[in-house]
Parts: structure tokens; C-alpha cells; sequence
């Protein structure tokens, strides 16, 4: 994991390299950035490819740009639209023709989640979309920024466990698996915390309670890499219709969870939230 992490070091911290971006599907036609720990996102081709078009009316990089749906002023960190600031985790840049702003902003604009694939430099938003399977924190809401308490010890949280509960389980679920995954290109989906297996009879969890020491990674809160912006952590909940999947090698990340569970996995209940250093 190390040497991973290590090599992503070397890719990511190079300035001006391109990431393909899909939104539900739709590839966009222009191309994000990957610069200075960031992934930037060319907000005004977003729009208009899914269809919510800006009319501009003016912008440059020491100015504020003002249209019908957002007004924000460059170097600020806040931006906003339709009437409601939102923070950013850096601050937005532009051109007359484009203006570029993080992951973060959008993910939690649009209520995307969205992965990083590495080996093809794709960035993916999607949608949560389940109405049925669903998972849900307590302590804190979805697209929401993490509280303390929750981050590592070492970095001034105190590795708090959330209490968390699910319902709307598919049919012929047998046990299920819960993992905490960092999105973040850095990391790709490295998990935090697992616990499996569950029971398909509980619906919850929490630091008091007993299955939650069936853990192959034990929590002790989120450590986001200090100066790379916000971090998206994934909830992810995967549903099995055996009572324990039989697998080899490791399951540190999501992706290799997915390739234990391929043949047995019914469903996926997801809840995303945001933490930085």
C-alpha cells in the first residue's frame, strides 16, 4: 500500500495533467486538471452538459462574475449559487471561456459521490440513487464535513466510532460488509475501517456493541494527507447472499472487495462525507 500511495505521490503532484470526467454517464467535453493536490473541474462545460445552463455576463480572474445562477469572486474560498454560499476547499480560477473549481464543490452541489480511477486518470460522479438499500450516520449528515472527533488522534480528533444504521435489504441477503473508503486519488479507495461478516439481522452499529469488533480494520478515524484539499470518505455497505464470502489476498480497498464479492454481491448502500487536514 505504501509503494501505491508513493507512486500516486509522483503522478499527482505534477501540474497541468488532464482527467477525463463522466457525470452519470455523460463524458464531459472538456477535460478537468490535475494541479497543485487538486482535481479542478470546468464547472461552466458541467452545467451545460447536464443541462443547467449558466448565462455569463462578465468574468475575469480579479473581478466577480454574476449570472443568473452563482456569483462568486476569485481568491475567495466561498462560492455562490442560487442564493446559498457554499465553502470551497480551494479557490476556484478561470479564463473568459471556463471556470475551474474542486471535486469537492461539485460532489456536494450536484450530491454526487465520485471515484478516481488511476490507471486511466478517470474521474467518475454518480448519483445515489438507491431508494430501497440505504445506509445513514447519526453523528453527521451525507455530503456534510466531518466533525472532529472522528479523524485520527494524532492529528487531533479522537478515533470516535459513528453509530451507524441501515435498513431496505435485498432479498436472500445472507451477511453483509461494511467499509469506510477514502476517495481521494492519493489513496483510491483504501478502507479505513471493515467489519464483516455481519449478520443480515443487524441493522446497526456502533461503538458498544459487540459485532462491531469484528473488524479486519480497525477504526481509529480518518487521516486526510494534509494540503490535498477535501477528502471524500464512503460509507459502503455490501449486501452478500453467502454468510462468508470465501476470497484471497487482501481487502484493503474497495476495488478489491468488489473483485471478493463479484459473484455474490445483491446490493451497495453508500454514505459519503467530507474531512481535510
Amino acid at each position: 500500500m505504501a509503494e501505491a500511495i508513493e507512486e500516486r505521490l509522483r503522478s499527482y503532484y505534477q501540474w497541468n495533467l488532464p482527467v477525463k470526467i463522466v457525470i452519470d454517464d455523460l463524458e464531459l467535453s472538456a477535460t478537468g486538471i490535475m494541479s497543485n493536490a487538486q482535481i479542478y473541474v470546468p464547472l461552466k462545460t458541467l452545467f451545460k452538459e447536464i443541462k443547467q445552463p449558466l448565462q455569463t455576463q462578465g468574468f475575469n480572474v480579479t473581478g466577480t462574475y454574476k449570472g443568473n445562477l452563482f456569483d462568486f469572486t476569485i481568491g475567495a474560498q466561498t462560492l455562490r449559487l442560487n442564493g446559498i454560499t457554499y465553502h470551497l476547499d480551494a479557490a476556484p480560477f478561470g479564463t473568459n471561456q471556463e471556470i475551474y473549481v474542486t471535486t469537492f464543490f461539485v460532489a456536494v452541489v450536484t450530491q454526487h459521490i465520485y471515484e478516481w480511477f488511476d490507471e486511466s486518470r478517470l474521474l467518475v460522479f454518480e448519483g445515489l440513487e438507491n431508494e430501497t438499500f440505504q445506509i445513514a450516520a447519526r453523528e453527521f449528515a451525507p455530503f456534510s464535513v466531518l466533525p472532529p472527533q472522528f479523524k485520527q488522534a494524532d492529528i487531533g480528533g479522537q478515533g470516535q466510532l459513528p453509530t451507524l444504521e441501515w435498513a431496505g435489504m435485498p432479498a436472500g441477503t445472507k451477511s453483509m460488509a461494511l467499509f469506510l473508503t477514502d476517495e481521494h486519488p492519493l489513496v483510491a479507495g483504501y478502507s479505513y475501517w471493515t467489519v464483516m461478516p455481519l449478520a443480515a439481522d443487524v441493522t446497526r452499529i456502533a461503538a458498544n456493541e459487540p459485532h462491531q469488533q469484528q473488524t479486519m480494520h480497525r477504526f481509529q478515524g480518518v487521516a486526510p494527507v494534509q494540503n490535498t484539499g477535501y477528502h471524500e470518505y464512503l460509507f459502503r455497505i455490501f449486501a452478500l447472499d453467502t454468510e462468508r464470502p470465501i476470497y484471497t489476498g487482501q481487502l484493503n480497498t474497495v476495488a478489491e472487495a468488489r473483485a471478493a464479492f463479484d459473484n455474490h454481491l445483491l446490493d451497495v448502500a453508500v454514505y459519503p462525507v467530507f474531512a481535510k487536514l
